[in-house]
């Protein structure tokens, strides 16, 4: 049996509603989800460069060490050139021998100012390494209270949320197909999660865009859904939505604060 337009848009008002509530339930969280969220980004970039900075101190130190044997490799050169110089027999002989031992010392100099070089760095990237730490371990205690924080909040709410979502599993269930996909992108589009909007004081109770008299009409005829021609949601009258006329503009304060809310 087909289902009438008057019993799409009443499910569809019904679905509305229990994901606004569910929305509201929602923004108690605030901003601490996305809150958590960036501190945990954070905290993983920090240990990142935590972990590149010990690695370059580490190469840094292993340079160190490599030109200490360096070094050591080149003493023991000049020891052997100076046993050398008391068993030469001749002045060219003599020359070859002092130049090699004046390359090897030239070499130790090079070394030892590398070492120092290296040094310097090693304090550079140390004190870096101090302040990155510091950093890490002040966002992993914000992140462990914040994290607190949302765990309460949740456990407040759960209770709560898992009942309405019972609820919205079964009217979500009775959607037509194609009105489904229709619903969820339009709530995807807008930013207060309203997809399906009440006519108020002749307006779109969504984006509050005045609605033309012929247009006002065949939404209150339901003889086929309606969406604004501003912002694309789909519109509904009285009729299916049983809010009184003097209670419009209750509603719609509220829809306009959550509005000013969400482009926050």
């Amino acid at each position: 049996m087909d289902v009438t337009i008057d019993k799409k848009l009443k499910d569809l008002w019904k679905l509305q509603q229990i994901d606004s509530r569910l929305d509201n339930l929602r923004a108690v969280l605030g901003e601490l989800p996305m809150e958590v969220a960036d501190l945990e980004d954070d905290i993983a970039g920090l240990q990142t460069r935590v972990s590149h900075i010990t690695t370059e101190i580490g190469e840094l130190n292993q340079e160190i060490s490599n030109k200490r044997i360096a070094i050591k490799d080149f003493e023991r050169l000049i020891e052997k050139y100076d046993d050398q110089l008391n068993n030469i027999k001749n002045s060219r002989e003599y020359d070859a021998i002092n130049k090699e031992k004046e390359i090897a010392g030239l070499e130790i100099m090079s070394a030892e100012k590398r070492m120092r070089e290296y040094g310097k760095q090693i304090e550079l990237k140390e004190e870096t390494l101090t302040n990155t730490q510091n950093a890490l371990d002040s966002r992993n205690k914000d992140l462990e209270f914040k994290k607190a924080e949302l765990t309460e909040i949740e456990k407040e709410n759960a209770e709560e949320i898992d009942k309405i979502m019972l609820e919205r599993n079964t009217a979500d269930g009775k959607i037509d197909p194609r009105l489904h996909r229709a619903y969820h992108r339009i709530r995807g589009n807008v930013r207060n999660g309203i997809a399906v909007a009440s006519i108020m004081r002749g307006s779109c109770g969504g984006c509050f865009s005045k609605i033309p008299p012929q247009r006002h009409s065949d939404i209150r005829a339901h003889y086929r859904i309606i969406d604004c021609e501003s912002c694309g949601r789909i519109l509904v009258d009285q009729a299916i939505t049983g809010i009184a006329a003097v209670d419009e503009e209750k509603v719609e304060k509220t829809t306009r604060r959550k509005m000013r809310l969400t482009t926050k």
